[in-house]
């Protein structure tokens, strides 16, 4: 799929001096369909992977043992993956249909009466949207590892093995700094 560089996007926007927050906004909708394509293709090897997850467990596979993920475990790997590939295909094809809006805007200024108008604050609830969507994709992909850790390492629960804790702890930490971080930037960069 063809996908325009924010150079030829802002080669497309006008050269005047308040030009720079629309070059702005198509450089942050760039930097975010990087990272969700990324994302994306992470999401797809670990369901291509998850489908024989039960079989490489780390685990004893005693039925009495406590350290025993649930039965729904694995099932739930494999719902908060599609969740998150979901999420970050959709905040992606948002972001793109965003980039080619500000490109209509940019040549609406350009020619006085153009015959597509454009509201420019559902730009803005647009990129407030992918924000949110690229935001859930991370908690769905989050706890997917989580629960694939589970199933590796044993249960969150479990007592006698803290080898699941110290995998899920410290991802779950970085990720909710990742995502208030990727908030604060988001909201920062769309609303200047």
């Amino acid at each position: 799929m063809w996908q325009a560089s924010s150079e030829e996007t802002a080669s497309l926007l006008p050269k005047s001096p308040e030009s720079k927050v629309p070059t702005l906004h198509v450089t942050a909708l760039d930097a975010l369909v990087s990272v969700n394509s990324i994302f994306t293709g992470v999401v797809f090897i670990g369901l291509a992977f998850s489908s024989n997850s039960t079989t490489i467990s780390l685990v004893s596979t005693g039925d009495d043992d406590p350290c025993n993920p649930s039965s729904d475990t694995a099932l739930r790997v494999v719902v908060f993956e599609v969740l998150a590939f979901a999420s970050f295909l959709l905040s992606s094809l948002i972001a793109q249909g965003l980039k080619l809006q500000m490109a209509l805007v940019a040549a609406k200024k350009d020619v006085l009466k153009a015959l597509v108008p454009i509201n420019e604050k559902v730009i803005r609830f647009g990129m407030v949207a992918t924000a949110i969507f690229t935001v859930a994709g991370t908690i769905f992909l989050t706890l997917s590892i989580i629960f694939l850790v589970e199933l590796r390492l044993g249960a969150l629960s479990c007592t006698t093995s803290s080898w699941s804790k110290y995998a899920a702890i410290p991802l779950a930490t970085s990720m909710s700094i990742g995502v208030l971080v990727f908030m604060f930037s988001a909201i920062y960069a769309f609303f200047v």
